[in-house]
Protein backbone atom coordinates (compact mmCIF):
# COMPACT_ATOMS: atom_id res chain seq x y z
CA UNK A 1 0.00 0.00 0.00
CA UNK A 2 2.89 2.36 0.56
CA UNK A 3 4.40 4.43 -2.10
CA UNK A 4 8.41 4.34 -2.65
CA UNK A 5 9.13 7.42 -0.37
CA UNK A 6 6.97 5.51 2.42
CA UNK A 7 3.90 6.84 2.27
CA UNK A 8 0.40 5.34 2.08
CA UNK A 9 -0.19 4.94 -1.80
CA UNK A 10 -3.73 6.53 -1.14
CA UNK A 11 -5.31 8.45 2.23
CA UNK A 12 -9.07 8.48 3.82
CA UNK A 13 -9.03 11.52 5.59
CA UNK A 14 -11.43 13.33 8.02
CA UNK A 15 -13.44 16.34 6.31
CA UNK A 16 -12.60 18.18 9.61
CA UNK A 17 -8.88 19.29 10.15
CA UNK A 18 -7.40 20.92 13.08
CA UNK A 19 -6.63 24.29 13.79
CA UNK A 20 -2.88 24.64 15.09
CA UNK A 21 1.04 24.84 14.52
CA UNK A 22 2.02 21.06 13.50
CA UNK A 23 4.74 21.61 10.70
CA UNK A 24 6.12 18.88 8.93
CA UNK A 25 8.35 17.76 6.00
CA UNK A 26 4.57 17.92 4.17
CA UNK A 27 4.00 21.58 5.27
CA UNK A 28 3.02 24.40 2.99
CA UNK A 29 3.19 28.20 3.37
CA UNK A 30 1.17 31.01 1.84
CA UNK A 31 -1.02 34.21 2.11
CA UNK A 32 -4.35 35.14 2.01
CA UNK A 33 -5.72 38.18 0.15
CA UNK A 34 -4.96 40.12 2.48
CA UNK A 35 -1.23 39.22 3.02
CA UNK A 36 -1.75 37.15 6.34
CA UNK A 37 0.62 34.22 6.61
CA UNK A 38 -0.89 30.71 6.90
CA UNK A 39 0.62 27.29 6.36
CA UNK A 40 -0.92 23.53 6.24
CA UNK A 41 0.69 20.83 7.17
CA UNK A 42 -0.59 17.16 6.26
CA UNK A 43 -0.24 13.61 7.94
CA UNK A 44 -0.73 10.80 6.53
CA UNK A 45 -1.66 7.30 7.46
CA UNK A 46 -2.67 4.15 6.01
CA UNK A 47 -6.35 3.58 6.11
CA UNK A 48 -8.04 2.86 7.77
CA UNK A 49 -6.64 5.32 10.46
CA UNK A 50 -7.51 8.80 8.96
CA UNK A 51 -5.37 11.13 7.66
CA UNK A 52 -5.24 14.67 8.96
CA UNK A 53 -5.05 17.84 7.85
CA UNK A 54 -3.43 21.20 9.99
CA UNK A 55 -4.00 24.73 9.44
CA UNK A 56 -2.09 27.70 11.30
CA UNK A 57 -2.48 31.08 10.46
CA UNK A 58 -0.76 32.67 13.32
CA UNK A 59 -1.73 36.72 12.62
CA UNK A 60 -5.59 36.27 12.26
CA UNK A 61 -8.21 36.89 15.16
CA UNK A 62 -9.87 33.64 14.35
CA UNK A 63 -9.41 30.64 12.51
CA UNK A 64 -12.18 28.20 12.29
CA UNK A 65 -11.87 24.68 11.55
CA UNK A 66 -10.41 23.87 8.18
CA UNK A 67 -12.34 21.78 5.79
CA UNK A 68 -10.66 19.32 3.63
CA UNK A 69 -12.87 19.44 0.00
CA UNK A 70 -10.88 17.18 -2.59
CA UNK A 71 -7.53 15.63 -2.23
CA UNK A 72 -5.88 14.42 -6.00
CA UNK A 73 -2.02 13.74 -5.83
CA UNK A 74 0.11 16.35 -3.75
CA UNK A 75 -2.81 18.88 -3.97
CA UNK A 76 -4.88 19.24 -1.01
CA UNK A 77 -8.27 21.38 -1.40
CA UNK A 78 -9.82 23.04 1.54
CA UNK A 79 -12.02 25.84 3.05
CA UNK A 80 -10.99 27.42 5.85
CA UNK A 81 -12.94 31.07 7.18
CA UNK A 82 -10.75 33.37 8.72
CA UNK A 83 -11.35 36.69 10.26
CA UNK A 84 -11.01 39.70 8.54
CA UNK A 85 -10.24 38.09 5.46
CA UNK A 86 -11.80 38.55 2.05
CA UNK A 87 -12.33 34.96 0.13
CA UNK A 88 -10.20 34.30 -2.93
CA UNK A 89 -12.85 32.28 -5.01
CA UNK A 90 -16.63 32.58 -6.06
CA UNK A 91 -18.95 31.23 -2.71
CA UNK A 92 -19.27 27.73 -4.48
CA UNK A 93 -16.57 25.75 -2.95
CA UNK A 94 -18.66 23.13 -0.96
CA UNK A 95 -19.45 19.67 -2.51
CA UNK A 96 -19.53 20.44 -6.07
CA UNK A 97 -15.85 21.64 -6.41
CA UNK A 98 -12.64 19.07 -7.67
CA UNK A 99 -9.66 19.16 -8.21
CA UNK A 100 -7.06 18.23 -11.33
CA UNK A 101 -3.43 17.94 -10.66
CA UNK A 102 -1.72 18.43 -14.56
CA UNK A 103 1.80 17.92 -14.06
CA UNK A 104 4.33 18.57 -11.71
CA UNK A 105 3.24 22.26 -11.28
CA UNK A 106 0.16 22.74 -12.20
CA UNK A 107 -3.40 22.21 -11.52
CA UNK A 108 -7.46 23.04 -12.29
CA UNK A 109 -9.98 23.66 -9.88
CA UNK A 110 -13.17 23.29 -11.14
CA UNK A 111 -16.70 23.75 -9.30
CA UNK A 112 -20.22 22.45 -10.91
CA UNK A 113 -23.20 24.58 -9.64
CA UNK A 114 -26.84 24.41 -10.82
CA UNK A 115 -28.01 27.52 -13.04
CA UNK A 116 -29.75 29.83 -10.85
CA UNK A 117 -32.71 30.21 -13.54
CA UNK A 118 -32.36 27.23 -16.10
CA UNK A 119 -33.27 24.01 -15.40
CA UNK A 120 -30.64 21.44 -16.17
CA UNK A 121 -28.49 23.87 -16.74
CA UNK A 122 -25.21 24.45 -14.56
CA UNK A 123 -22.24 27.10 -14.17
CA UNK A 124 -18.54 25.37 -14.69
CA UNK A 125 -16.22 27.64 -12.46
CA UNK A 126 -12.64 26.88 -13.52
CA UNK A 127 -9.38 27.99 -11.86
CA UNK A 128 -6.13 27.34 -13.50
CA UNK A 129 -3.10 27.66 -11.65
CA UNK A 130 -1.09 29.81 -14.93
CA UNK A 131 -3.62 32.70 -14.90
CA UNK A 132 -4.65 32.64 -11.00
CA UNK A 133 -8.22 33.51 -11.95
CA UNK A 134 -11.60 32.41 -12.37
CA UNK A 135 -13.74 31.92 -15.36
CA UNK A 136 -17.49 30.85 -16.12
CA UNK A 137 -19.77 29.22 -18.59
CA UNK A 138 -23.07 28.34 -18.68
CA UNK A 139 -23.48 24.75 -19.49
CA UNK A 140 -26.16 22.36 -20.58
CA UNK A 141 -26.29 19.11 -20.32
CA UNK A 142 -25.53 17.64 -23.91
CA UNK A 143 -25.97 14.46 -23.32
CA UNK A 144 -28.91 13.53 -20.40
CA UNK A 145 -28.22 9.80 -18.38
CA UNK A 146 -30.70 7.30 -19.28
CA UNK A 147 -34.39 7.87 -17.87
CA UNK A 148 -35.16 5.25 -14.66
CA UNK A 149 -37.66 2.58 -16.32
CA UNK A 150 -39.97 3.11 -13.16
CA UNK A 151 -42.51 5.74 -12.01
CA UNK A 152 -40.81 7.99 -9.40
CA UNK A 153 -43.44 9.32 -7.15
CA UNK A 154 -43.78 13.37 -7.02
CA UNK A 155 -42.22 13.73 -3.39
CA UNK A 156 -39.09 11.52 -4.67
CA UNK A 157 -37.81 13.74 -7.97
CA UNK A 158 -34.68 11.86 -9.04
CA UNK A 159 -34.91 13.85 -12.09
CA UNK A 160 -32.53 16.76 -10.44
CA UNK A 161 -28.76 16.54 -10.07
CA UNK A 162 -27.40 17.45 -6.63
CA UNK A 163 -24.04 16.87 -6.11
CA UNK A 164 -22.87 14.70 -3.69
CA UNK A 165 -19.27 14.08 -4.26
CA UNK A 166 -16.15 14.99 -7.35
CA UNK A 167 -14.28 11.97 -8.61
CA UNK A 168 -11.14 12.61 -10.51
CA UNK A 169 -10.58 10.77 -13.50
CA UNK A 170 -7.66 12.82 -15.52
CA UNK A 171 -6.28 11.85 -19.14
CA UNK A 172 -5.89 14.18 -22.15
CA UNK A 173 -8.80 16.18 -21.49
CA UNK A 174 -8.97 16.66 -17.62
CA UNK A 175 -12.25 14.30 -17.30
CA UNK A 176 -13.92 14.97 -13.92
CA UNK A 177 -17.28 13.60 -12.64
CA UNK A 178 -20.15 15.20 -10.17
CA UNK A 179 -21.79 12.50 -8.56
CA UNK A 180 -25.15 12.58 -7.36
CA UNK A 181 -25.03 9.40 -5.45
CA UNK A 182 -28.45 8.80 -5.44
CA UNK A 183 -29.17 9.35 -9.28
CA UNK A 184 -25.93 9.58 -11.68
CA UNK A 185 -22.68 11.17 -12.44
CA UNK A 186 -22.42 14.24 -15.08
CA UNK A 187 -18.65 13.85 -16.61
CA UNK A 188 -16.70 17.15 -17.81
CA UNK A 189 -13.67 17.17 -19.87
CA UNK A 190 -12.89 20.64 -18.49
CA UNK A 191 -9.21 21.05 -20.57
CA UNK A 192 -11.17 21.16 -23.86
CA UNK A 193 -11.55 24.58 -25.44
CA UNK A 194 -15.39 24.11 -25.48
CA UNK A 195 -16.31 21.58 -22.44
CA UNK A 196 -19.74 19.69 -22.28
CA UNK A 197 -21.84 17.71 -19.67
CA UNK A 198 -22.49 13.90 -20.21
CA UNK A 199 -24.50 12.16 -17.89
CA UNK A 200 -24.56 8.62 -16.92
CA UNK A 201 -26.78 6.41 -14.19
CA UNK A 202 -25.58 4.81 -11.17
CA UNK A 203 -27.78 1.85 -9.64
CA UNK A 204 -31.35 3.39 -8.78
CA UNK A 205 -32.27 3.21 -5.41
CA UNK A 206 -35.46 1.03 -6.23
CA UNK A 207 -35.86 0.36 -2.38
CA UNK A 208 -36.63 4.25 -1.33
CA UNK A 209 -38.47 5.08 -5.02
CA UNK A 210 -41.08 2.02 -3.91
CA UNK A 211 -41.36 2.89 -0.23
CA UNK A 212 -42.44 5.70 2.00
CA UNK A 213 -38.27 6.32 3.24
CA UNK A 214 -37.02 9.38 2.99
CA UNK A 215 -34.06 9.66 0.79
CA UNK A 216 -31.52 11.43 3.44
CA UNK A 217 -28.38 12.07 3.21
CA UNK A 218 -26.84 10.28 0.24
CA UNK A 219 -23.09 9.58 1.60
CA UNK A 220 -25.17 7.48 4.41
CA UNK A 221 -25.83 4.68 2.84
CA UNK A 222 -23.80 5.00 -1.05
CA UNK A 223 -19.59 5.61 -1.84
CA UNK A 224 -18.01 5.76 -5.13
CA UNK A 225 -14.68 5.95 -6.29
CA UNK A 226 -12.79 5.34 -10.02
CA UNK A 227 -10.56 2.30 -9.27
CA UNK A 228 -7.70 0.40 -11.67
CA UNK A 229 -9.87 2.27 -14.61
CA UNK A 230 -13.27 1.39 -13.35
CA UNK A 231 -16.00 3.30 -11.42
CA UNK A 232 -16.44 1.34 -8.12
CA UNK A 233 -20.38 1.66 -6.53
CA UNK A 234 -20.92 0.25 -2.87
CA UNK A 235 -24.43 0.38 -1.29
CA UNK A 236 -24.88 -0.07 2.76
CA UNK A 237 -28.64 -1.47 3.55
CA UNK A 238 -29.68 -1.48 6.75
CA UNK A 239 -32.70 -3.52 8.53
CA UNK A 240 -33.74 -1.19 11.65
CA UNK A 241 -36.34 0.20 13.40
CA UNK A 242 -36.91 3.10 16.00
CA UNK A 243 -37.96 2.68 19.59
CA UNK A 244 -39.17 6.50 19.96
CA UNK A 245 -40.29 5.22 23.74
CA UNK A 246 -36.85 4.41 25.06
CA UNK A 247 -34.63 7.12 25.05
CA UNK A 248 -30.76 6.40 25.16
CA UNK A 249 -29.30 8.07 28.63
CA UNK A 250 -26.16 8.92 26.89
CA UNK A 251 -27.42 10.27 23.50
CA UNK A 252 -30.86 11.34 24.83
CA UNK A 253 -32.53 10.48 21.47
CA UNK A 254 -34.24 7.76 20.74
CA UNK A 255 -32.54 4.15 20.12
CA UNK A 256 -32.02 2.81 16.48
CA UNK A 257 -32.15 -0.91 16.69
CA UNK A 258 -30.07 -2.19 13.94
CA UNK A 259 -30.96 -6.10 13.24
CA UNK A 260 -28.46 -6.28 10.45
CA UNK A 261 -26.63 -5.09 7.26
CA UNK A 262 -25.37 -5.39 4.39
CA UNK A 263 -22.60 -4.24 1.50
CA UNK A 264 -23.30 -4.78 -2.06
CA UNK A 265 -20.69 -3.94 -4.56
CA UNK A 266 -20.98 -3.10 -8.76
CA UNK A 267 -18.06 -2.77 -11.00
CA UNK A 268 -18.56 -0.32 -14.32
CA UNK A 269 -15.88 -0.84 -16.96
CA UNK A 270 -17.11 0.96 -20.02
CA UNK A 271 -18.88 3.80 -18.30
CA UNK A 272 -21.70 3.98 -21.01
CA UNK A 273 -25.08 5.62 -20.35
CA UNK A 274 -26.63 2.74 -19.36
CA UNK A 275 -28.85 0.83 -16.00
CA UNK A 276 -27.24 -2.02 -17.85
CA UNK A 277 -23.71 -0.98 -18.06
CA UNK A 278 -23.45 -1.81 -14.39
CA UNK A 279 -25.46 -5.18 -14.30
CA UNK A 280 -26.14 -7.40 -11.11
CA UNK A 281 -23.67 -6.51 -8.06
CA UNK A 282 -20.39 -8.63 -8.00
CA UNK A 283 -20.70 -8.79 -4.46
CA UNK A 284 -22.66 -8.55 -1.43
CA UNK A 285 -21.87 -9.21 1.88
CA UNK A 286 -24.45 -9.38 5.44
CA UNK A 287 -22.97 -8.17 8.39
CA UNK A 288 -23.79 -11.38 10.14
CA UNK A 289 -21.78 -13.19 7.80
CA UNK A 290 -18.67 -11.01 8.54
CA UNK A 291 -16.08 -12.79 10.73
CA UNK A 292 -13.74 -10.57 12.78
CA UNK A 293 -9.88 -11.61 12.54
CA UNK A 294 -8.23 -12.82 14.98
CA UNK A 295 -5.37 -10.70 15.62
CA UNK A 296 -7.66 -7.60 15.13
CA UNK A 297 -6.18 -4.76 17.23
CA UNK A 298 -7.22 -1.03 17.70
CA UNK A 299 -4.53 1.79 17.16
CA UNK A 300 -6.00 4.25 18.87
CA UNK A 301 -7.49 4.07 22.22
CA UNK A 302 -10.72 2.80 22.92
CA UNK A 303 -11.83 -0.62 21.48
CA UNK A 304 -14.77 -1.05 19.44
CA UNK A 305 -15.05 -4.59 19.15
CA UNK A 306 -12.56 -6.89 21.35
CA UNK A 307 -11.20 -9.39 18.77
CA UNK A 308 -11.69 -13.28 19.85
CA UNK A 309 -10.76 -16.68 17.96
CA UNK A 310 -13.21 -18.10 15.21
CA UNK A 311 -12.77 -21.31 17.89
CA UNK A 312 -13.85 -19.46 21.08
CA UNK A 313 -16.87 -18.96 22.44
CA UNK A 314 -17.12 -15.46 22.13
CA UNK A 315 -16.64 -15.17 18.48
CA UNK A 316 -20.41 -15.74 17.75
CA UNK A 317 -21.20 -12.97 20.33
CA UNK A 318 -18.94 -10.70 18.41
CA UNK A 319 -20.51 -11.00 15.23
CA UNK A 320 -23.76 -10.84 17.06
CA UNK A 321 -22.54 -7.11 18.16
CA UNK A 322 -21.00 -6.77 14.59
CA UNK A 323 -24.29 -6.69 12.80
CA UNK A 324 -25.88 -4.24 15.81
CA UNK A 325 -23.97 -2.00 15.19
CA UNK A 326 -24.79 1.85 13.24
CA UNK A 327 -22.95 1.89 10.29
CA UNK A 328 -22.52 4.79 7.50
CA UNK A 329 -20.63 6.49 4.52
CA UNK A 330 -19.20 2.99 2.83
CA UNK A 331 -16.59 3.91 0.90
CA UNK A 332 -14.34 1.55 -1.72
CA UNK A 333 -10.92 1.16 -1.04
CA UNK A 334 -8.75 3.32 -4.00
CA UNK A 335 -6.24 -0.21 -4.04
CA UNK A 336 -8.80 -2.15 -5.94
CA UNK A 337 -8.51 -4.61 -3.24
CA UNK A 338 -12.07 -5.05 -2.71
CA UNK A 339 -12.14 -3.59 0.67
CA UNK A 340 -14.78 -0.92 1.57
CA UNK A 341 -14.42 1.07 4.63
CA UNK A 342 -17.50 2.32 6.97
CA UNK A 343 -17.97 4.70 9.97
CA UNK A 344 -19.20 3.01 12.76
CA UNK A 345 -21.03 3.84 15.86
CA UNK A 346 -22.34 1.83 18.89
CA UNK A 347 -25.86 4.33 18.90
CA UNK A 348 -27.54 6.98 16.88
CA UNK A 349 -25.88 10.04 17.56
CA UNK A 350 -23.01 8.95 20.16
CA UNK A 351 -20.23 11.17 19.61
CA UNK A 352 -17.40 8.93 18.95
CA UNK A 353 -17.20 6.69 15.74
CA UNK A 354 -14.49 4.19 14.27
CA UNK A 355 -13.55 3.19 10.46
CA UNK A 356 -13.78 -0.35 9.85
CA UNK A 357 -11.62 -1.76 7.03
CA UNK A 358 -13.72 -4.68 5.49
CA UNK A 359 -12.66 -7.30 3.24
CA UNK A 360 -15.10 -8.09 1.06
CA UNK A 361 -13.54 -11.17 -1.18
CA UNK A 362 -13.27 -12.96 2.75
CA UNK A 363 -16.02 -11.44 4.56
CA UNK A 364 -13.77 -10.17 7.16
CA UNK A 365 -13.68 -7.46 9.07
CA UNK A 366 -9.75 -6.43 8.85
CA UNK A 367 -9.59 -4.06 11.34
CA UNK A 368 -11.23 -1.15 13.51
CA UNK A 369 -9.85 2.25 14.28
CA UNK A 370 -10.87 5.08 16.28
CA UNK A 371 -11.62 7.95 13.96
CA UNK A 372 -12.83 10.85 16.15
CA UNK A 373 -15.12 12.74 18.41
CA UNK A 374 -18.09 14.93 17.29
CA UNK A 375 -18.76 18.21 19.41
CA UNK A 376 -22.72 17.58 17.88
CA UNK A 377 -23.29 14.14 17.80
CA UNK A 378 -25.76 15.26 15.34
CA UNK A 379 -23.37 15.51 12.79
CA UNK A 380 -22.51 13.57 9.95
CA UNK A 381 -18.62 12.02 10.31
CA UNK A 382 -17.47 12.97 6.70
CA UNK A 383 -14.20 11.47 4.97
CA UNK A 384 -12.87 11.76 1.39
CA UNK A 385 -10.32 9.73 -0.16
CA UNK A 386 -7.19 11.00 -2.34
CA UNK A 387 -3.99 8.97 -4.15
CA UNK A 388 -0.47 10.55 -3.36
CA UNK A 389 0.97 11.20 -5.91
CA UNK A 390 2.94 8.64 -7.41
CA UNK A 391 -0.40 6.97 -7.77
CA UNK A 392 -2.51 9.15 -9.89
Amino acid sequence: MATEAGHPAWFLTAAEGYVGDRSNERTATGFTRKGLSIKASFFPNRPPQPSKLWVHCQEAVHVDTPRVLCIAGDLILFRVDISDCVPDSPDVLKTEVGILPRGLKHYTIAALVPHPLKLHNFQLHLFHSETLSWTTMALPVAEPQQDLDCEIPTDRDLRCHNTSNVITIGGEYGTMGWVDLWRGILFCDVLREKPTLRGIPLPPPIEFITSSDYFGRAMDCRGIAFVNGCLKFVQLDIISSYDIDDIDPETEYPTLLVDDWAISSWINPTMENSYEAWGEPECTVRAAEVTIKTDMISHSTGMLLRPSDESSDDSEEDADYLRHLVVSDPSPSLDGDGFVYLIAREKLYHPKSWILALDMNTKTLQSADLFGIVEDPRDSVMYCTGRSSSNT
